[in-house]
């Protein structure tokens, strides 16, 4: 969730703390996107914005393990189902960070980040890397504010509050056993998220990434 943080000789600034990045690895000449997320919720089909035409397979299903690369696979356009569809649109931007390669993996073609409830984009931000039992992160400060945003590392890697289940990767108050109420990082059974008992319902139409606090919003 974003909350506003006071920082030495910058003032009180806003800072959104991400839930996991998307990684889509893509068979063409293009190269692969990421995308930052600020739930850990996300579907298995994933289509860019209006500029792409290009489809993505989520490699396991479930809700995202914390700090766990989310790795989706290029897919042909007429395999998806239109039930399963992620619009990136008016509440993300196109952006570049510091050091994107060692942070995300390969380096991203393509990199979108979070806008605020205004469609601004954050001072700061703040994104999970995976980490063995203690949750770590890095995190950016806006340099620039034009049509490309530019995010530079501020510091290096931080650790953070907490326990990762080294099983499933579900972050904990306090170190603790794994149990089934963790669930099991991708997948319990066929169609249900880590750490629920049940099915969640059909989508009856195309899951549009809205603006911040909307129903559809990651």
């Amino acid at each position: 969730m974003p909350e506003r943080v006071d920082m030495e000789g910058a003032g009180s600034v806003v800072r959104v703390d991400a839930a996991a990045v998307l990684q889509l690895i893509s068979d063409g000449p293009s190269g692969g996107t990421a995308i930052v997320l600020r739930r850990p919720e996300a579907p298995p089909f994933v289509v860019m914005g209006d500029d792409s035409a290009e489809g993505f397979s989520r490699l396991r299903r479930g809700a995202i393990a914390y700090g766990v690369p989310e790795l989706y696979q290029a897919l042909p356009r007429d395999m998806i189902r239109e039930g399963h569809i992620l619009h990136v649109r008016e509440d993300h931007a196109p952006a570049r960070v510091d050091k994107g390669g060692s942070v995300f993996g390969p380096m991203p073609e393509k990199l979108w980040v979070p806008l605020n409830d205004d469609g601004r984009p954050f001072e700061r931000m703040r994104i999970p890397i995976p980490s063995l039992e203690r949750p770590a992160f890095v995190e950016f400060v806006l340099g620039g504010d034009g049509d490309l945003l530019d995010y530079r590392l501020d510091g290096e890697a931080r650790m953070g509050d907490g326990y990762i289940c080294p099983y499933c990767g579900k972050l904990c108050p306090q170190k603790e056993p794994h149990t089934a109420a963790h669930g099991v990082a991708g997948h319990t059974h066929a169609g249900v998220a880590a750490g629920q008992d049940q099915e969640p319902p059909p989508l009856t139409g195309p899951l549009e990434l809205g603006h911040p606090g909307s129903g559809s919003q990651l």
